[in-house]
Parts: C-alpha cells; sequence; structure tokens
C-alpha cells in the first residue's frame, strides 16, 4: 500500500510540476503573443497523468484498496491540478508554457498542424514538441508563429461529405448536451456520496447514552467510578436505578451537546468582529474587498473543512474517547509512526465527508464546533494581507488553511496526534492548548506571517532609507465594535473547549469565563498605559483594542488550568507583548501588517502556549487530566510546551511560506500597483464597500432665508 500512495504522490508531483516549476525557467525576448488554454485544452495536456490516475483508481475498485470517498478526493486533487491555468507564451525568440521550458526558435526547422495537436520538429539534435491547442485558438497563434517557422497542414483521414454535414447539424445541441452532461455528473457523484455515506454508531440520537463510555477507562488512563459489573447487577436486581442511569445519561449527554452547540454559535458571531476588525483597521478604497474576504472565508473553510480537513484532524480521536459527547467512537483512524514502543500520531484519515460510519450525532458537534475554531484560523491572514492581494488567490489560500495548515497541526495537538502524547515519555501531561492560543491563534499568526513577507508591504508603506510610515485605518469605530464583538465570543470559544457542562470537571466553566473577562480587561489596561506612557504621551486607540485581543489569545491555552490572578497577569503581559511584537515586525523584520495580526496572534499565541508550562496550578481536573506548570510544580510541562510552540512555528510558517512563494511564482499573489493606489473594491470585486450617493445634491438659499434641494436626492439629517 505504501508503493502505491508513493505512486500517487509521484504523480501528482509530475502533475503539477506540468503547469510550474518551483524556480522556473525564465522566457527570453519581447512577447508576441500569449494564449491561456481551455479546460478542454489542460485536460489533453495532462492525458498521460490522467489515464495513469484512472488505472490506477481502477485498480483501487477491483482490489478494495482505498474507500470510496478517498477515491473522490483523489480525483478532485487531479481536477485542481487540471484546473490550474496553462499559458503559451510566443516571443521573438521562442516559445514559453507557463515557467515549465523555453524553447529557442533555431531549435525547430517548421511546425506541422493536424487537427489539435501542433508539433515542433526539430534540428538536428533538439527534441520534438507536441502542444494542444484548440482551432479558435490555431487561428489566433498561427499569424504570428508563420512569423517563425514554415506551417504545414497534414490533411486528417477523409471522411464521408454525409457525415461531416450530420456533424454540423448536431454542433447546435452542444451547450445542451454540456449542460446534461454536467448535471449527469454532479448526479452520479450525488448519488456515489450517499452510497459511501452509511450510518454511523448514533444517527438518531437514541443510542449515545449506553452507558458505555462511562464503564471504559478514560484516555488519561483512570478508571471509571462505574463499572461494567455494577450496571449488569444493577440491571437485574435494580431495574429501576438502572432506567435511572439512562435517563439521567441522556440528560448530561444533552446538557453538553447544547453547551458545545450554544458556544459555537457564539465562536461563529467572532467572525463578524474579525470583519469590523479589520475593515476598520484599513482604508475605505479596500472596505469591500476586506469585507468580502472575512465573509467569504466562512464559506471557502467550512467546505475544505467537511472535505477533508475535519478527517485530517479528527479522523483518529475515537480511538481516545470523548465521553461528553458520547465517546465518538466512529472517529478511529489515525496514521502512526511506532517509535519506542509508542504510536505517535501524524494524521487521522477517517470523516471525509462526515460519511464512511461517521454518520453520528456526537460526530455532528463536534464538527460544528471544530469547524468555527478552523474559521478562527483562517481570516487572521486576511487582515496581514490586506490592501494588496488578489481575490483568486485569497479564494485559493482558504482552501489550503483549511486542509492542510490548521488541520494537520491540530491533529498533532487535539487528534491525538504526537504532540499530546508527549506525555508518555515524561514530559508533563503531554501538550496542552486548552483552546487554542497555539492550535488557532499561532497558526493563524505564523500564516499570515509567511503571507505578508512573500507579499511584501504596501506601497508607501516604507521610505527608500527602510524607516516606516504609519497609515492609518479609516474607521476607529468599527474596529473597537468588531473587538467588543471578539472578547464576547470568546465566552464561546473558552468555556465551550470544555465540550460539555455537566461532570467530567465541567463545572469549571464559570473560573474559564472569569479567566478569559479578566485577561482581556488586563491587557486593554496595560496596551494603554504603555502607549500612553512611552509613547507619544496620549493613549493610542488601535492599540487599546489590540491589547484587548491579545489578552484574550494569550490566555485561551491556559484558561482552563490557572487561577483568575494568573490570568490577570498573563493579559497583562500579552498587553505589553503586542505593542512591542508590532514594532518588531514593522522595524526590523520590515512585514508590513495593517491590522497587527501576527503582533496579536502570533505572539501572543506564543505566550499562550509558554504560559500553560509557566502558571497551570494543577487544581483543574477534566476526567482525570491535572496540568502544572513550572511555578507549581512539573518543568516537564514547560518542556513540552516550548516543544509545541517550535513544531508549531516551523510547520506552520515552513508550509504557508512554500504555498504563498509557489503561488506567487507561479500565478502572482499581489494586484498591480495601479490597482493598488486605485482601490480594490472596483477592480477586484466590481463594486465599492462605501457607494457614493447615486445622485449628489446641493443646498440652494432661498431669498426668504429657507433653503431648498436642488436636485432630486432627498436631504437628511
Amino acid at each position: 500500500m505504501l508503493a502505491v500512495w508513493l505512486l500517487i504522490g509521484c504523480l501528482f508531483v509530475i502533475m503539477f510540476l506540468r503547469v510550474g516549476l518551483p524556480f522556473g525557467v525564465e522566457a527570453a525576448g519581447r512577447t508576441v503573443a500569449r494564449v491561456t488554454l481551455s479546460f478542454r485544452e489542460r485536460l489533453l495536456w495532462h492525458r498521460a497523468d490522467m489515464y495513469a490516475l484512472g488505472a490506477v483508481l481502477l485498480l483501487s475498485a477491483i482490489g478494495g484498496w482505498f474507500p470510496t470517498t478517498l477515491e473522490l478526493v483523489l480525483i478532485l486533487v487531479a481536477l485542481a491540478i487540471v484546473n490550474l491555468p496553462v499559458h503559451y507564451r510566443l516571443t521573438d525568440r521562442g516559445i514559453a508554457c507557463n515557467n515549465v521550458f523555453f524553447r529557442p526558435w533555431e531549435e525547430f526547422e517548421y511546425a506541422t498542424l493536424r487537427g489539435w495537436k501542433l508539433t515542433f520538429i526539430p534540428r538536428k539534435g533538439a527534441g520534438r514538441l507536441r502542444l494542444a491547442l484548440s482551432p479558435k485558438h490555431q487561428r489566433e497563434l498561427l499569424p504570428y508563429l508563420s512569423r517563425f517557422l514554415p506551417i504545414r497542414e497534414l490533411s486528417e483521414a477523409k471522411r464521408p461529405e454525409s457525415f461531416r454535414l450530420r456533424v454540423r447539424a448536431l454542433q447546435r445541441y452542444f451547450p445542451a448536451l454540456r449542460t446534461l452532461l454536467i448535471f449527469a455528473g454532479l448526479l452520479v457523484l450525488s448519488l456515489v456520496l450517499l452510497s459511501a455515506c452509511g450510518a454511523g454508531p448514533d444517527p438518531n440520537g437514541l443510542n449515545s447514552s449506553d452507558q458505555q463510555h462511562l464503564t471504559s477507562v478514560t484516555a488519561t488512563g483512570t478508571q471509571p467510578s462505574i463499572s461494567q459489573d455494577d450496571l449488569n447487577k444493577a440491571k437485574t436486581s435494580e431495574p429501576f436505578a438502572y432506567n435511572l442511569a439512562l435517563y439521567v445519561d441522556q440528560n448530561r449527554l444533552a446538557i453538553n451537546f447544547v453547551w458545545t452547540l450554544v458556544t459555537g454559535y457564539l465562536v461563529m458571531f467572532m467572525q463578524a468582529g474579525f470583519a469590523l476588525v479589520e475593515t476598520g483597521l484599513c482604508r475605505a478604497k479596500n472596505a469591500g474587498h476586506t469585507m468580502a474576504m472575512n465573509f467569504m472565508i466562512y464559506g471557502i473553510g467550512m467546505i475544505s473543512y467537511f472535505v477533508v480537513g475535519f478527517a485530517f484532524q479528527f479522523g483518529g480521536i475515537g480511538l481516545l474517547g470523548v465521553p461528553n459527547l458520547g465517546g465518538l467512537s466512529s472517529l478511529t483512524n489515525e496514521l502512526t509512526i511506532p517509535i519506542g514502543g509508542i504510536n505517535w500520531g501524524i494524521v487521522g484519515y477517517k470523516g471525509f465527508f462526515l460519511n464512511d460510519g461517521t454518520y453520528d450525532v456526537g460526530v455532528a458537534v463536534m464538527f460544528l464546533f471544530q469547524m468555527v475554531f478552523m474559521d478562527t484560523t483562517a481570516t487572521i491572514p486576511t487582515g496581514a494581507m490586506a490592501e494588496r492581494w488578489k481575490w483568486s488567490a485569497f479564494c485559493v489560500y482558504g482552501f489550503f488553511v483549511s486542509t492542510l495548515v490548521y488541520p494537520i497541526y491540530g491533529n498533532w495537538a487535539w487528534g491525538g496526534g504526537w504532540l499530546s502524547q508527549l506525555g508518555k515519555i515524561g514530559l508533563g501531561a503531554g501538550y496542552i492548548d486548552f483552546a487554542g492560543s497555539g492550535v488557532v491563534h499561532a497558526v493563524g499568526g505564523w500564516c499570515a506571517l509567511a503571507g505578508a513577507m512573500v507579499l511584501g508591504p504596501r506601497l508607501g508603506k516604507y521610505n527608500r532609507d527602510g524607516s516606516p510610515n504609519t497609515i492609518p485605518g479609516h474607521n476607529m469605530v468599527l474596529a473597537l465594535l468588531g473587538c467588543f464583538i471578539l472578547a464576547f465570543g470568546w465566552f464561546g470559544f473558552n468555556p465551550g473547549s470544555t465540550l460539555g457542562a455537566s461532570g467530567n470537571g465541567n463545572l469549571r466553566i464559570g473560573l474559564i469565563a472569569v479567566d478569559t473577562m479578566l485577561a482581556g480587561a488586563f491587557g486593554s489596561v496595560a496596551a494603554m498605559l504603555f502607549t500612553w506612557l512611552t509613547g507619544a504621551k496620549k493613549p493610542d486607540i488601535g492599540m487599546m483594542g489590540n491589547g484587548l485581543l491579545a489578552g484574550l489569545v494569550a490566555i485561551t491555552a491556559p484558561s482552563g488550568y490557572v487561577s483568575p490572578v494568573s490570568a490577570c497577569i498573563i493579559g497583562a503581559v500579552a498587553g505589553i507583548i503586542v505593542i512591542l511584537a508590532a514594532g518588531f515586525v514593522e522595524k526590523v523584520l520590515k512585514v508590513d501588517d495593517p491590522v497587527g495580526a501576527v503582533a496579536v496572534h502570533g505572539f501572543n499565541g506564543l505566550w499562550g502556549q509558554i504560559s500553560v508550562g509557566l502558571f497551570a496550578d494543577g487544581l483543574a481536573n477534566y476526567g482525570g487530566l491535572q496540568v502544572r506548570g513550572l511555578f507549581f510544580g512539573d518543568p516537564s510541562q514547560l518542556v513540552a510546551q516550548l516543544i509545541g510552540a517550535v513544531a508549531c512555528f516551523v510547520y506552520v510558517f515552513g508550509i504557508s511560506w512554500l504555498f504563498f512563494k509557489a503561488y506567487d511564482k507561479l500565478f502572482g499573489l499581489r494586484v498591480s500597483p495601479e490597482t493598488e493606489l486605485a482601490g480594490l473594491d472596483i477592480p477586484e470585486m466590481g463594486s465599492l464597500g462605501y457607494a457614493p450617493d447615486a445622485e449628489p445634491y446641493r443646498v440652494v438659499a432661498q431669498g426668504d432665508g429657507s433653503v431648498a434641494v436642488a436636485s432630486g436626492a432627498a436631504s437628511q439629517d
């Protein structure tokens, strides 16, 4: 099976290299003509690879290698690569395709044309070049090509005239036929997904409270308070007590389900806060574009997370069990590497499209809650890269971050992966990140840093000597209102991460909420005082808001394990860190971050990860899980936190930088200077965020001292 995966991986790499190389080949000379291939032409370009993939999938269907959902994912990945743009470019020196090859005219004697095949016949010592080109594009390209090479048109085999006439008569039906084929394909795909879905352990919600998870050893190795023998005896000798236990457990699960769902709704509402903060801190000419990114990342990220992201992150969480949600026993596939007698988890692989036995009420609750967390991560880089980012590049990024960046690191920390298992080698309780200072915020912050570095600063941000200029946001009212909304949503973010409110130590949700509130307050006050006393002797409005968010980000990881006093300290330190980090990013790294996302989420996400290893007091107890930091007697927990923080930066920043760099080389991340100066709203989105009055008016003074509106628009107070 490993050989099959290597074969598929090599196949996809080859397909990708057909349209772009990491470093690329420069085309020499002045561009004379350029053609962008259609989807059909790109299919011909990749036809050998598609045949090979089809053969592998056929063998898989015969041998039962992969589940149907995984085969569909492989097909979608192949089609996504096929959909990458391919450009033929003629210059006065030769012919080029993307950045994959450049062949000078001197290598060829002439070109032949037969149907869709354009073949360049080489001179001695050179290689032949075959291109796929539709008749329409041939008519566009051949007049330019004939300047450099003779064209020989090879006739196709003659067909009866009557056949040609019949084909021409049918051409009028081609558009309708294409539409029918598309709908038929979607119907077949839907039927395949439905047939592969299959019911999970509890799709109707009647079986989750079967006591099974109450009589199982917890993930921390703690024995349950009720044994299976106790239940068996009660079932026969005390049926009333047994049935009462069923009702009690049903209510306990109902409380946990409702709590987790409602807090998930609060986290979803944070998206409105992010949208207002980022839009307010950007300029008015880009307001529509910035708001649209925050709006669409919700849909793009959700679809990608539904298709593959959730399976990558939590495909094996059922091996550990989540008693608060009924166990999630259907999520049992985790790719592991055995080292030293321990199976170190790398990535899950069950739950694609929420099928394959995961049609289950508990899994659905887990998916919703974790999906809105992913969406928080995905929206963070939109602020750091605002005001100069192509819309098309943003859309591709949305699929990338929700499938490969957030879910993989999330699996390592929360899905039973290797970071959570560090406790097995004596490093505290393993890497602990209660609500996501690392998994959510540091991941988003380091991804934002990579993207902003590759994208480059906004025009006018830096002077020739490297000194930065301030580019103020257009609406601080929106920005601070967004901060309030985020602070409100954080009461879902942190307390909701217990995944329940009943039993299992979950009554600590009150303390978690208080810790969250205090850390945000101390962060905003610390930031205000720091800028007031050390800056321009005035409190900075923007930094007040960022100080609030910094305190909330920092308390997110330790909120389930620290006291209110520790939360105050963590929040106050975060309020100082955000100011120092913002200056470091802007003046030392020379990275332009319009909203301070890297300082708020990256650096304070890091501080939150470390805070667990310092301030966790060991008094929280979630199903037997207790955590102590350095200040309370366990320095090994700090080591585990540092390993998790380093792994987060190395993986997230590394893969994000490679993605943004490759995309920039192949397609370009950034809009043109003219578009950036004019504002992205009209060129990229087609409409303004703030549309002016459709019909301007002017006020005309009357002889009696009154005023009148001179044109059609009505005046307003």
